[in-house]
């Protein structure tokens, strides 16, 4: 379900490549199961219409879904009540999709405020592809503000042998940062490198609770961090 090794980059690349690409405007009640794929961006596809495909988010998320007609007109089937639920897509919510020939699409999503949505609450026990999404919280503390230590129960879920140096630290709703990962002794510390800067520009205060969710690869390892304000 999940592909780690991708995230935004792939997003900013569309318009350099010139993807083909279409939007469509969220009705729950007409999109909740299956998604119709506009009849005149089938051309795209060339004659050779993918059975299968992949929906790749802002995240680096991936969800494996099928294409099948529904009388005369081509849908996303298998899968799209899969990301829709997982998106928490509701009514108004616009959707821009990236066709990719390798059978994907790169989809970003935004709320009925325009602004981009919030990385997608991934349901647990999922079949996924060798990967796992981990989650712990933090009451924040702004004397401590420069590193985090990541809770025991995820390290032992993680490869801590094969521990990145650098990870990708993203704000759900703001900006990004490069920082470390240290083991010292049986902890995990995130941080040090920019950490002060990241909660300046995501407006961070002290007693905000925060949520961080640890995305990892094949064979267990840490990819990125994404972290989300609780209210």
């Amino acid at each position: 379900m999940v592909n780690p090794n991708a995230d935004e980059s792939s997003h900013r690349r569309v318009s350099k490549e010139h993807h083909p690409s279409f939007f469509q405007l969220f009705v729950e009640h007409k999109n909740s199961i299956n998604l119709r794929i506009p009849p005149p961006f089938i051309k795209n596809f060339h004659g050779k219409i993918p059975r299968k495909i992949s929906l790749k988010d802002m995240f680096g998320l991936v969800w494996c879904a099928k294409m099948s007609y529904i009388g005369d007109y081509l849908h996303i089937t298998s899968g799209w009540k899969e990301f829709v639920e997982e998106h928490s897509l509701n009514t108004k919510d616009f959707l821009v999709f990236h066709y990719v020939p390798d059978s994907t699409f790169l989809v970003r999503i935004f709320d009925s405020d325009g602004c981009n949505k919030g990385a997608p609450l991934v349901k647990k026990n999922r079949n996924t592809t060798n990967v796992r999404n981990l989650r712990f919280e933090r009451i924040m503390n702004t004397s401590f503000s420069s590193f985090v230590t990541i809770s025991k129960s995820v390290i032992e879920q993680c490869d801590v042998k094969r521990l990145p140096r650098k990870v990708k630290l993203s704000f759900e709703e703001g900006v990004s940062t490069i920082t470390w990962l240290r083991k010292i002794q049986d902890r995990i510390i995130l941080g040090y490198a920019g950490m002060g800067r990241f909660w300046e520009m995501n407006n961070v205060q002290n007693g905000d609770k925060l949520q961080f969710q640890i995305i990892c690869g094949e064979g267990m390892t840490i990819k990125k961090i994404i972290v989300r304000r609780i209210p």
